[in-house]
């Protein structure tokens, strides 16, 4: 026991001294770790914080073990206690009976004495009665107007009570003698069973005080473990701190979102739908930068709006009266209405129609219109719309919503086949995400979007390795 105190009390100073001679809490200025320059020694920091973190952990889980082992050892110590003392209150009950036997003989001898100091009385009685009838002179008798045969008849009953209180005499004597060695024998017995109590009790003082050092040794461990859940909480405080000062994610319309919360969001649509959290993330930074480019279309200050920059109902007429296709069309076609899905969707949110940004057409040209960290085009987002807020627990998703956007770009990838977590798999995942068509497909140039989101992946996977 003395050995696991001294290695609990040498993790103490090993975390507090020795393993970071030169950072401390105070030391450490984690407010500068969402700065470029700062990165490096944030990073640093945070894995120290993490091998650290693990060393009190371990401390902790030696208290818990020392807890435990102590916990028995007073509680099988208690047992004992409880059984010697119950068996020193069996002593105490023989003793007393013993007592009251030894009292009761020395009674019965009192009584023998008294009944032979009254019998002896009465035979020295007959006895001065005898010598007095042998000495008696005649003049005497004559004196005691009693007859001199009266006298002398009164001689043989003399003789008679003088012969049975001889046997009295004789039976007593015996009945003490037996009794005297009875109570010897009990005085005997209570001094066996006195010294038997002594050494019970100074057996229950050996243990009760064995008891009190595995109480005081049990209140030592239970600090000492406290200590340690205070320093690991500090030191966790510490690395939510550099971790959300290092990857933090800035939504430019709702005011941002920590990576420690857009991992959290991954890991949990993840599991959900069996996408890779790093993989999830790597879309979204790809698409929008986690978040930071939504879109410089439809702001209050630019001049293309919702209704420039997305196809409209006139369009998606044309395509429906076309047989569904937009070759031989009247103009303009378009196979969605993106105006009128948008327009209901603000309605619905409450957003603004002017105000709410939007990605602009790349290079000017074709279409823009896509909508928060996820860029969903309104149909794609309409026709996932009822699955991602089934998964997140809404009536109406909002696309600009952290939350809700890596909901659901983790359906779409599910839908996309990258549930297998396989390199191919998500590369060509990937590739869909961006044109609808993988990073194979024939006269389709967009591999370099797969490869730039696996890319992308492996460095945010070496970020939430940081975090686990």
């Amino acid at each position: 026991m003395k050995q696991k105190i001294l290695v609990s009390i040498g993790v103490i100073a090993y975390i507090l001294g020795i393993f970071y001679p030169n950072t401390t809490l105070a030391q450490f200025d984690t407010s500068k770790c969402n700065q470029q320059e700062n990165e490096s020694s944030c990073r640093k920091r945070l894995s120290d914080i993490s091998k650290e973190i693990n060393i009190i952990q371990g401390g902790i889980n030696t208290e818990d073990n020392n807890q435990a082992e102590l916990g028995q050892e007073i509680n099988k110590l208690t047992g004992e206690i409880r059984k010697t003392g119950a068996e020193i209150q069996k002593k105490n009950s023989l003793i007393r009976n013993i007592k009251t036997d030894i009292t009761n003989k020395e009674d019965s001898l009192q009584d023998l004495n008294d009944r032979l100091r009254r019998e002896k009385e009465s035979l020295q009685k007959i006895i001065r009665k005898r010598y007095e009838l042998g000495d008696a002179t005649l003049f005497e008798v004559i004196l005691s107007h009693k007859s001199i045969s009266d006298f002398y008849e009164d001689a043989p009953a003399f003789s008679y009570v003088q012969n049975s209180l001889s046997d009295s005499f004789e039976i007593i004597d015996n009945l003490k003698v037996e009794i005297f060695g009875e109570k010897s024998s009990l005085e005997e017995k209570e001094q066996e069973e006195d010294e038997a109590k002594y050494f019970l009790q100074l057996e229950q003082q050996k243990i009760e005080s064995q008891k009190k050092e595995r109480d005081q040794a049990l209140g030592v461990s239970r600090q000492k473990e406290a200590s340690l859940a205070t320093l690991k909480q500090e030191r966790e405080r510490e690395a939510a701190t550099i971790r959300n000062k290092l990857f933090e994610l800035r939504d430019l319309v709702g005011g941002g979102i920590s990576f420690g919360d857009a991992y959290a969001f991954a890991k949990e649509a993840g599991g959900k739908t069996g996408i890779r959290p790093a993989f999830i993330l790597a879309i979204l930074e790809q698409e929008s930068n986690m978040g930071k480019n939504v879109g410089t279309c439809n702001r209050n200050s630019n001049e293309r709006t919702w209704t420039e920059i997305m196809p409209g109902p006139l369009r998606y007429r044309n395509f429906v009266a076309n047989g569904r296709s937009c070759r031989g069309a009247a103009s303009p076609c378009s196979w969605r209405d993106d105006q009128s899905i948008f327009q209901e969707l603000m309605e619905k949110l409450e957003r603004p129609l002017i105000g709410t940004p939007l990605s602009c057409p790349i290079g000017g040209v074709g279409w823009g219109g896509a909508m928060g960290p996820s860029q969903f085009i309104p149909a794609t987002w309409q026709s996932y719309e009822s699955r991602i807020a089934a998964s997140v627990g809404v009536t109406t998703p909002d696309p600009w919503n952290a939350r809700h956007a890596i909901h659901a770009t983790a359906l779409y990838l599910s839908s996309l086949g990258a549930q297998s977590q396989t390199y191919a798999a998500e590369r060509d995942a990937a590739c869909k995400y961006y044109s609808g068509r993988g990073c194979s497909a024939p006269n389709v140039r967009n591999a370099f979007y797969g490869n730039g989101v696996m890319n992308r992946a492996v460095k945010i996977q070496a970020n939430i390795d940081l975090i686990r």
